[in-house]
């Protein structure tokens, strides 16, 4: 990779580098890192603590989170997808998803739950968000796939001080400060969890 004067462009080839690498990625490469980054999730004091915690489905290569969920269902957690907006301009849907909730796949075929309205959830009454992303660096900032639903869906979290979100990744996604681009609108996250650390950003 190489520095480009354009952010916009800049950000379009690390997104286009790090999806070709997760993608490249073997099912046991994907299956260890799961295992770690669940096993490190189960120790966390306030998952313990938290009672609704909402999770992302993996697609196009991100850290598979099957086992995440499937283990904080056994805990008696509740347990919330987030469903896309209706238009690409609005901030997510969280539902609750249990063992027996039809999937279905979304525009952007990805796995959510079928659409219920009481099965949802504001997103302030949540306790943990595990978010997806592409790229991150040591400050938590956050790079996403480019639809920005995350960063508007948690844009106030620091004023809402019920949730925490908590980006999940691979070790690799994390680049040098210097090298990522951020504008003002970008989640920057307070945790993130990889299969070899844990990292805590300053933004507490």
């Amino acid at each position: 990779m190489y520095i480009c004067h354009n952010k916009k462009l800049y950000k379009r080839s690390i997104r286009e580098y790090m999806r070709i690498v997760r993608r490249s990625l073997t099912f046991r490469e994907q299956y260890t890192a799961a295992q770690l980054i669940t096993n490190k999730i189960m120790t966390m004091d306030y998952v313990h603590k938290s009672e609704r915690i909402a999770v992302f489905i993996a697609f196009d290569g991100e850290i598979r989170t099957s086992l995440l969920i499937r283990n904080l269902l056994y805990m008696h957690k509740q347990v919330y997808l987030p469903v896309l907006p209706y238009s690409e301009n609005q901030c997510l849907f969280f539902l609750r998803y249990t063992f027996s909730t039809p999937l279905i796949y979304n525009r952007l075929n990805i796995y959510e739950p079928e659409w219920n309205v009481n099965s949802i959830v504001p997103v302030e009454k949540l306790n943990i968000i595990f978010v997806p992303l592409v790229a991150f660096d040591n400050y938590g900032n956050r790079l996403g796939m480019g639809g920005g639903f995350y960063d508007r869906t948690l844009q106030n979290w620091k004023n809402q001080s019920n949730y925490i979100p908590i980006g999940l990744a691979y070790d690799f996604q994390r680049i040098p400060t210097q090298l990522l681009p951020v504008d003002e609108w970008d989640l920057t996250l307070p945790e993130i969890v990889t299969p070899s650390y844990h990292l805590i950003s300053d933004v507490y």
